[in-house]
């Protein structure tokens, strides 16, 4: 009986560990934070074939359809609170639309606040998204690209929701591993994303999240 109810929870879409629940949706893996509501982890992988540009056969549009995740209703109800930040901060993807564009169900998950940040805009609109633009071709020319990627520390509150002092993402691929470390800043739009090349080290220091997964 022990062992049974051991692989159910084993199993199931939802583990929590004090402050941080981590939820597995169809695409992408978020490890939310409870309190500071945000995600710390979101992980996922990149791939040539779930590349859907606007022109591909079966392209889905942008869904904007910001709610909850169903399976942590109460916790990520949050769309009033980010009304309250709306002249300064985006809800940003952390898996973003675009790489959801093959799929119509997809596309409505990485929608759940439990995959989104208070992001200044200037981050979201530009430098973050020129480093999304830059994953997909990644993943086009190295057909396949592991994407982790997260943010931690505070600057202010939106309603109950913590704005983090910095975004990071990691990249892995053929071997290689690329890391990127963005403060949330209005003025982050100075340098080119690949200004903010980092190490997982330094990632792992900052986010006090051990990413085993990670090896270097």
């Amino acid at each position: 009986m022990k062992l049974f109810l051991y692989l159910i929870i084993l199993c199931s879409s939802v583990v929590y560990a004090q402050d941080t629940v981590t939820i597995h949706h169809k695409r992408y893996t978020t490890t939310f934070d409870r309190v500071l509501l945000y995600p710390v982890k979101v992980y996922w992988v990149d791939s040539a074939e779930n590349i859907c540009t606007a022109k591909a056969p079966g392209h889905v549009k942008r869904t904007n359809d910001f709610k909850a995740d169903p399976l942590l209703a109460g916790v990520t109800e949050l769309r009033e609170d980010y009304k309250q930040g709306s002249d300064r901060y985006d809800r940003g993807h952390n898996m973003d639309a675009a790489d959801n564009a093959c799929d119509v169900d997809q596309m409505h998950e990485c929608f759940y606040y439990s995959n989104m940040t208070p992001q200044t805009k200037h981050l979201n609109e530009q430098t973050w998204k020129a480093l999304e633009e830059y994953t997909r071709k990644l993943a086009l020319s190295a057909r396949r690209v592991e994407v982790w990627c997260g943010s931690y520390g505070s600057t202010e509150k939106i309603g109950r929701v913590t704005a983090p002092a910095f975004c990071w993402k990691i990249l892995r691929y053929q071997g290689k591993v690329e890391a990127y470390l963005m403060p949330n800043t209005a003025d982050v739009n100075l340098h080119p994303y690949y200004y903010y090349k980092s190490t997982v080290a330094e990632i792992r220091a900052g986010s006090k999240l051990a990413l085993g997964e990670i090896k270097r």
